[in-house]
């Protein structure tokens, strides 16, 4: 081998090791960004299974929140029941002890209710309003603000701030006069 072929040779093997080097750095800049894609696609999926498993518990949350509603307004139709019972036997004659009783169960619903969170709705007396109140009369007077609740006819509930059943109410409002003067 003569000095020109050494020369060749290490030019040649230089040349294939920069071609390596090359390669391999080009090799070495996928692979990160392959890892880098992969990390994302992880980072993503574990975001959406965070995101899952909180809407599945907001969905559940939502459906106990539905139910127990529907079971409530099942007492509350039974609690007003013990309020006409009581209002009716208290005018008339009736033997104490069975209204007392009553009055006990009537008080062990109310309880019940309360402990769970739901409380009512006070209307009388106060400015109505459409999200805890429904009109079912207008009655035009001097005697009460112009939307002021006259009268209650059956209480609404409230559990924080989930109106449960409106009140059903009567509301005042303005008497209109005739031309003449006349009301």
């Amino acid at each position: 081998m003569n000095k020109n072929d050494k020369n060749n040779n290490k030019s040649a093997n230089n040349h294939v090791e920069k071609h390596e080097t090359g390669t391999d750095m080009g090799k070495q800049e996928k692979l990160k960004s392959d890892y880098e894609k992969i990390q994302n696609i992880a980072a993503r999926a574990q975001a959406d299974l965070v995101n899952f498993r909180n809407r599945v518990q907001n969905e559940n949350l939502e459906i106990r929140s539905k139910a127990e509603q529907r079971i409530v307004l099942k007492f509350i139709d039974v609690i007003d029941q013990f309020e006409k019972a009581i209002e009716a036997v208290e005018n008339s004659d009736h033997d104490e002890k069975w209204f007392k009783g009553l009055q006990a169960v009537y008080k062990n619903f109310e309880n019940v209710l309360t402990s769970e969170g739901f409380s009512r709705i006070e209307s009388e007396g106060s400015v109505f309003d459409p999200r805890l109140h429904e009109a079912i009369v207008n009655t035009p007077t001097d005697e009460f603000d112009s939307g002021t609740v006259i009268k209650e006819f059956s209480r609404g509930y409230i559990k924080k701030e989930n109106v449960v059943r409106p009140s059903m109410v009567e509301i005042a409002t303005e008497k209109t006069k005739k031309p003449d003067g006349e009301i």
